[in-house]
């Protein structure tokens, strides 16, 4: 039987993300960052560029963490360093020797005022009515919002357009679980192994369809040990090229 509740009465909302939603969106917190780099030479001096990528990836996480904040005196950071992350290539084009990408960051955070229970501790409803969050928090679940655009939610989308369909609701929840949970169980500890994942990546698309850009071996160029291999395997100096 359908809820009495309609898109009207905003405590309808409130209750599919206390209820049922049980704060999906906040455990984990995805950070999401699009951004471009550049890869001069081919493949020659990965492991340079591997410490250019790292740098890169470390400085978005870190925009995330410094907005992230409450708006007391003084602030205090939602976000510590992140339990998983999930680095991967949106679009790459190669023109002569220069490879271009476009790389999707994704980092996800466990905020420090969510309880065990999945309560956010800095809500309005926790603080007196007194709103401490950053602005971006409150944007999530926008009602009208819809996809792309800031503050869109899934699930209080599907409630908005289909008020009382608790199947609906519950289908949208599962999407977003099962969503999330595909790029955490893909996602790596660190950013080193994200930056090694990339160059793997850019390695193999090179050996199959850019040999021209392959490196070659250079006295000059030779990486250490744990560097990943100048060949463009992808694995690690040592137990490549190395032994």
């Amino acid at each position: 039987m359908p809820s009495k509740k309609s898109r009207a009465d905003t405590s309808y909302f409130s209750d599919i993300c206390i209820e049922q939603c049980k704060g999906r969106c906040c455990n984990p917190w995805w950070g999401i960052i699009s951004f471009h780099i550049n890869k001069n030479g081919g493949l020659s001096g990965l492991n340079n560029f591997k410490n250019h990528l790292i740098s890169q990836i470390e400085r978005r996480k870190e925009r995330i963490k410094e907005q992230y904040i409450t708006s007391e005196n003084p602030p205090r950071r939602l976000f510590s360093n992140p339990i998983k992350q999930h680095v991967s290539v949106e679009n790459m084009e190669i023109k002569k020797t220069t490879i271009s990408l476009t790389l999707r960051a994704m980092f996800a955070f466990r905020c420090n005022f969510l309880s065990e229970d999945n309560v956010c501790l800095v809500h309005p409803s926790m603080t007196n009515s007194e709103d401490i969050r950053p602005p971006h928090c409150g944007y999530m679940g926008s009602l009208h919002a819809t996809q792309n655009e800031k503050g869109y939610c899934r699930i209080i989308h599907t409630a908005e357009i289909s008020p009382g369909d608790d199947d609906a609701v519950t289908e949208a929840i599962n999407m977003e679980k099962n969503v999330s949970d595909k790029f955490f169980n893909e996602g790596v500890d660190s950013t080193d192994e994200a930056a090694d994942k990339i160059i793997g990546f850019i390695s193999d698309y090179c050996r199959t369809n850019a040999g021209h850009l392959l490196e070659l071996k250079t006295k000059s160029e030779t990486p250490g040990r744990n560097d990943p291999c100048y060949c463009g395997s992808g694995k690690k100096y040592k137990k490549c090229h190395g032994r």
